[in-house]
């Protein structure tokens, strides 16, 4: 009897000792891979599924995951497994729903369009097809301007409206931010007008050198009643606008058109970033009232029509600026 009782024990024994070191060994992956843990699933399915990667049998796996189950339930989500990974290990991570993060990046200066066709084209969210997108915001130019540039981090399956939401909250912060620590110099008087003139000077440049004299053109030529004359409030309000601005685009009457209108269009032209809020609500004084783009990313400012029409004959009508950007004060072709 007591030899049997010994036999059992070293049996016992030699089955730990080999579950001991079958636990040591890593599942047999050789490249990063991607674990999705649906909700409901149980370790059964997830023994199942590992089944030809797990160092020992599901049943082995299923009898640990049992005991150990104290240290917590298994959370659903996407889980990234590496070459090394032990069965403790990985029943570690499934517990702690530390899941794989993916990230989208919004650019300053898109318009909400650009932020939705981005989003149908980001993988792994869910409602994300256009009509999806259009029926869960209504009209996307409530959302013109109101939505922060940056990079949003998600997770396989969230919506991504969900994305447009955040990113909405975060504008909210930056602008209320910014406004609360305004020098008062513009001639914005609200947040609202803060944001159109943000969109407007971050379609006006992507120099961050210029920005805040860009912002101080605009802001004189308010303070004197003069109109903006941006082009890409313009390019804003045309329905089929192929690339080509011309004189009669200028005279088209709608409320984005600055050529028609005086002070700021109805609303944003596309999502500013910070240093376009701040150059907004901080403008430095300047005697500027007009600026051309010189063709390297920079732009020229002058004081006077007279400077300016040299400038433009300098910059732009030599043909060596290929792509036009606004002039205020220029009559474009």
């Amino acid at each position: 009897m007591i030899r049997l009782l010994i036999v059992a024990l070293l049996v016992m024994g030699g089955t730990v000792a080999v579950l001991a070191v079958t636990f040591k060994q890593p599942l047999r992956i050789d490249e990063s891979t991607f674990l999705l843990v649906e909700r409901g699933d149980n370790i059964n399915r997830l023994a199942s599924a590992l089944e030809a990667s797990l160092p020992m049998p599901p049943l082995v796996f299923r009898a640990y995951a049992r005991l150990t189950a104290p240290q917590g339930h298994i959370q659903a989500g996407e889980y990234e497994l590496q070459p090394g990974i032990t069965a403790p290990r990985l029943l570690a991570l499934l517990r702690s729903g530390n899941v794989v993060q993916r990230q989208v990046t919004f650019p300053e200066g898109w318009t909400v369009s650009q932020w939705l066709d981005l989003l149908t084209e980001t993988p792994f969210l869910v409602n994300n097809s256009r009509t999806e997108l259009l029926n869960s915001i209504g009209e996307p130019s409530a959302w013109e301007g109101y939505l922060y540039p940056d990079t949003y981090a998600y997770t396989r399956g969230e919506s991504a409206k969900s994305i447009l939401d955040r990113a909405k909250s975060k504008m909210n912060r930056v602008l209320t931010e910014v406004w609360e620590n305004r020098s008062g110099a513009g001639e914005v008087s609200d947040k609202s007008e803060a944001l159109i003139l943000a969109s407007v000077i971050e379609k006006e440049t992507g120099y961050d050198l210029d920005r805040p004299l860009v912002a101080s053109v605009f802001n004189n030529r308010l303070a004197r009643g003069m109109k903006l004359q941006s082009d890409p409030t313009v390019i804003y309000g045309l329905e089929d606008f192929d690339g080509d601005l011309r004189r009669r685009h200028l005279k088209i009457d709608h409320p984005y058109n600055t050529y028609v209108i005086r002070g700021l269009p109805v609303a944003p032209i596309c999502n500013p970033g910070r240093a376009s809020l701040e150059a907004a609500l901080n403008p430095p004084a300047s005697p500027y009232l007009y600026f051309v783009a010189q063709g390297d990313g920079r732009s020229y400012f002058s004081t006077t029509l007279e400077e300016h029409n040299q400038a433009v004959i300098q910059y732009q009508k030599t043909g060596r600026v290929e792509n036009y950007r606004s002039a205020p004060g220029v009559t474009p072709h």
